[in-house]
């Protein structure tokens, strides 16, 4: 039983850090393209917009 516990909090130790890292360098992706986007066209453009049937991810546009 010992030993199937620490198993299981290695990895989710192992997987917490993981998901930590992914999710600080989508945020980091979005405050540099925000950046980009004022500085380089003058305009202020949210990374991501939610419209009218449609959602807005980086210059990507997904309809519904």
């Amino acid at each position: 039983m010992k030993r199937s516990t620490r198993f299981f909090f290695r990895s989710f130790y192992l997987s917490s850090v993981v998901a930590f890292c992914l999710i600080i360098g989508i945020l980091g992706i979005s405050k540099a393209y925000e950046g980009i986007r004022l500085i380089g066209f003058g305009e202020y453009r949210s990374a991501v917009e939610i419209d009218d049937g449609s959602i807005k991810i980086f210059d990507f546009t997904l309809r519904f």
